[in-house]
């Protein structure tokens, strides 16, 4: 595993990654950008110009237009594609930019600051559902290898118990299903299990602790008072 120093130079290890399509007539200008992007969990391809076809072809997680430089527009001609995209506009014309419908989408400035860029890309790049294998169940940022009995949440690996994982994983596939404590008990243990239905709660407990979630305001599972569980909206 690489030392911190090390990570810092060549970035981190990155179990999964999303993909980032730039398309800039000057793909120099956006260095700095492509720099850090491509140190972080990203697969960053660039094009000078826009290929509708071959951009609606790609799996995509977010699309960046370079509109910065006055007269240059990368997608121009194009119809509007069924992405998350970010445009990057010059910071004098960023008002213009939001009243018109070419700018469809979120819009930034260009030149302009890489941290809070870095941050508006992750956000929007995170808003993509990623794409389950055969072998994968896929909620949010949450993805299960089925096969390997392995969690990871936003790319990072965490470890779950098998009843745990057994729970996450037939709530997931309920498909934001209420499944009561009796279900989840028949579905890890089998009908013929007798033992109180509060040992679930416990273990539900204990997931939300390890994914982070807050059942005051949660992200991944909800509780369905009086009848038991069921994946978050």
């Amino acid at each position: 595993m690489p030392d911190i120093q090390t990570e810092e130079l060549i970035g981190a290890f990155c179990d999964t990654t999303r993909r980032i399509v730039v398309v800039s007539a000057y793909p120099a200008r956006l260095q700095p950008l492509l720099a850090e992007l491509t140190t972080r969990c990203y697969d960053v391809l660039v094009f000078r110009h826009g290929q509708e076809a071959l951009l609606s072809s790609l799996q995509i997680d977010l699309l960046v237009a370079d509109r910065s430089l006055p007269g240059q527009d990368p997608l121009n001609g194009m119809s509007e594609l069924k992405m998350p995209a970010l445009h990057l506009v010059e910071p004098d014309s960023l008002e213009a930019a939001a009243a018109t419908d070419a700018a469809s989408g979120s819009l930034a400035t260009w030149p302009g600051d890489v941290g809070a860029l870095l941050t508006r890309i992750e956000e929007l790049a995170g808003k993509s559902a990623p794409q389950a294998g055969p072998d994968e169940a896929v909620f949010k940022d949450i993805r299960m290898d089925l096969r390997r009995v392995t969690v990871q949440l936003d790319g990072r690996r965490i470890e779950l118990t098998k009843t745990e994982f057994d729970i996450l994983r037939s709530l997931l596939m309920a498909g934001g299903g209420v499944l009561s404590r009796q279900d989840l008990m028949e579905k890890l243990w089998g009908e013929g299990y007798f033992g109180g239905s509060n040992s679930i709660d416990v273990h539900i407990k204990s997931l939300r602790k390890k994914l982070g979630d807050d059942p005051k305001n949660p992200r991944y599972i909800v509780t369905v008072r009086g009848v038991g569980y069921r994946t978050a909206d």
